[in-house]
């Protein structure tokens, strides 16, 4: 390496490891990051096991076939082989008895028809509908009617087994006649939806999916854009000047923030505009993906303004922080790499919500979930199609007196002679100050 270019790369690196702020961003926040994310995934999953373990199938049992109930016996043993827990229900057909799954919290239902056993002794396929019923639209609701699968996949190859055995012959050996045939249902909202939940969550999944990502970038380049107006006011040795204009240094950090409010609020606009085209894209003729609102689930005005509410708030919050951040830097340049701690508050929530509802999290992360004002776009995001706006609104309150809070603190601090002189202490520094008093 040239003389020069070492001595460049040397100065260079001496003045990232002289300011610590740049060490945060860069190094301590991914180090954190990482490891957070995985005990919330972990966690995410361990909820959802936990929840799979308690779920309840209910059995509605109509096969009438007189002197031969062989093959629902069959069934119901294997249920209980494979650690099903089943309620039998008494209802007469099978609307009340999806009432009755829904009022009992049972997220399974199976409905046996009439000839079950009777079809399936005269080689004809027995088709049994399986209701799964749906809340939150998490990849965990969908395990019920999956263990059913597996159930039936059992059943059938033991009753060909029983009733063909070696003698079996078929012009078409791959597709062997299958004895009992699962028709899958959703129940939402009570209602029963004739789509597969598997379909109906993975759309849902897959259309809901940018809306947690995109709302995260918005609120870090709204950050950035806050704190880099600070840092550079100071960088450039302008904010003396401004602070001694005869004007309120409120208005002063009323001013930064609202043109970064504007741009924040037109890029917010843009996005929810951008998903919309990204939601159409999905109900285009010859597309793999369900049209949601052939089944009544596409997000409405009310669920889209409340997205809106928290998204906004979500950002003046953000900007709060991010000038707090930006005065105790003395360059952009720190002033960007110390912004890296809204990152860890701001994506880790996006990303756990993503794999499991903020409902079935062990109580202490629902606490801190619930406590971090940024995860609120994340719940409302979810909220358009689960309709259940009440823990939305509640949040949006939350957002209101956590966002006034920061924006008092943030006043009273440009109010004071600290907006020139603040700064992060380190070490070293530190110790020698206290030495030099």
């Amino acid at each position: 390496m040239p003389h020069e270019l070492r001595n460049i790369a040397v100065k260079e690196l001496r003045e990232i490891v002289r300011d610590p702020r740049l060490l945060i961003g860069m190094i301590i926040v991914p180090v954190l990051m990482m490891p957070l994310m995985g005990v919330g995934i972990r966690s995410a999953m361990e909820a959802s096991q936990t929840e799979v373990s308690k779920m309840e199938t209910g059995l509605l049992n109509q096969d009438r076939t007189v002197g031969s109930y062989g093959f629902s016996d069959l069934l119901y043993r294997l249920m209980v082989q494979n650690n099903i827990i089943i309620k039998n229900s008494t209802a007469s057909d099978v609307n009340s008895s999806v009432s009755w799954a829904v009022q009992n919290g049972i997220s399974t239902l199976v409905v046996l028809p009439p000839a079950f056993s009777e079809d399936i002794a005269n080689g004809t396929t027995a088709n049994v509908s399986v209701y799964q019923v749906l809340s939150h639209f998490g990849f965990d609701e969908m395990v019920g009617s999956q263990r059913m699968d597996s159930v039936f996949i059992l059943f059938n190859n033991m009753v060909l087994h029983q009733m063909l055995g070696d003698n079996y012959t078929s012009t078409n050996p791959l597709q062997p006649p299958v004895p009992a045939n699962v028709v899958p249902h959703s129940v939402v909202k009570g209602e029963i939806i004739n789509v597969s939940p598997s379909n109906l969550v993975n759309s849902i999944f897959t259309q809901g999916l940018m809306i947690p990502i995109a709302i995260s970038v918005v609120l870090v380049l709204a950050a950035q854009l806050a704190a880099t107006s600070v840092a550079m006011e100071k960088e450039q040795k302008t904010l003396e000047v401004l602070l001694t204009l005869p004007i309120k240094r409120i208005n002063i950090l009323l001013g930064k923030l609202s043109g970064v409010i504007s741009v924040s609020a037109l890029a917010t606009i843009a996005m929810l505009l951008s998903y919309g085209y990204y939601m159409s894209s999905f109900t285009v003729a010859g597309g793999t993906q369900l049209d949601l609102a052939t089944v009544g689930l596409m997000p409405d005005m009310t669920g889209y303004a409340l997205l809106a509410a928290s998204i906004f708030l979500s950002i003046i919050s953000a900007l709060a922080i991010a000038v707090l951040l930006a005065a105790y830097t003395k360059d952009v340049r720190s002033a960007q790499s110390l912004l890296g701690i809204l990152f860890l508050p701001i994506f880790i929530p996006a990303f756990l919500l993503m794999f499991a509802p903020v409902e079935i999290l062990p109580g202490g992360i629902q606490a801190i979930v619930y406590a971090i004002p940024f995860s609120y776009p994340s719940i409302a995001s979810k909220a358009l199609y689960t309709k259940d706006y009440a823990i939305v609104t509640l949040g949006i309150v939350y957002q209101v007196i956590f966002t006034t809070i920061v924006l008092i603190i943030a006043a009273r601090f440009f109010a004071s002679e600290k907006i020139m002189t603040a700064k992060l202490r380190w070490g070293r520094k530190r110790k020698a100050e206290t030495e030099m008093e």
